[in-house]
């Protein structure tokens, strides 16, 4: 994959040891996407050298930690970065939600919602329950919330619309507009302490 040796490793972390100053040692090309960094620092006692996946998003880099040298060894660092980010750094989705397993699907989102109006009271929570159920269907159950882009929801809602049924269509693409909503303000809340699930 790429051109670091441990070698190269070695003289860096001394370089770092006598002059103070940190270092970054990229593996491999990949600048402008994304590639595997071994970021050096010199601690108090000893260099500390974390591998980080860095990513180039709108002009701005990203780095997710993967693990410390020589704990991780750069084979495993590698087969690592490889297995975890690469494909969304190739697809252009931010490393930061790339290990994400946390629920956060359509059907996670859209069943929240519903849960939470039922509990508020609200008498259209089963109207929207059903609803939301088929759009989840079309969309795709198990994908992540976070992936669906507007263009999917519109061809969610043309056939509906191409159908007759114009009410349908506005009922329909304002329970799935209620629903993403209510999930961005719901993981946003400062006074709710529950970890993050859709990351919209």
């Amino acid at each position: 994959m790429g051109s670091l040796t441990d070698g190269a490793i070695r003289r860096a972390i001394k370089d770092v040891e006598s002059t103070g100053k940190q270092k970054s040692l990229p593996d491999g090309e990949g600048r402008g996407v994304g590639r595997l960094v071994l970021v050096l620092r010199r601690m108090p006692k000893r260099v500390l050298a974390e591998w980080m996946a860095q990513q180039w998003r709108d002009g701005r880099r990203i780095k997710a930690k993967l693990g410390d040298y020589p704990s991780m060894s750069l084979a495993e660092a590698r087969e690592v970065f490889k297995r975890d980010y690469a494909g969304p750094i190739q697809k252009g989705r931010s490393i930061k939600i790339a290990t994400d397993t946390r629920p956060g699907t359509v059907a996670d989102l859209f069943e929240a919602y519903a849960a939470a109006l039922k509990e508020a009271g609200k008498p259209s929570w089963k109207e929207t329950e059903k609803g939301l159920n088929k759009v989840a269907d079309l969309l795709g159950r198990h994908r992540p919330a976070r992936e669906i882009e507007p263009d999917e929801v519109t061809e969610v809602l043309r056939p509906i619309f191409e159908r007759g049924v114009r009410s349908m269509a506005d009922h329909v693409r304002s329970y799935i507009r209620a629903a993403y909503s209510w999930g961005m303000k719901s993981e946003h809340d400062y006074r709710n302490a529950s970890p993050r699930r859709f990351r919209l």
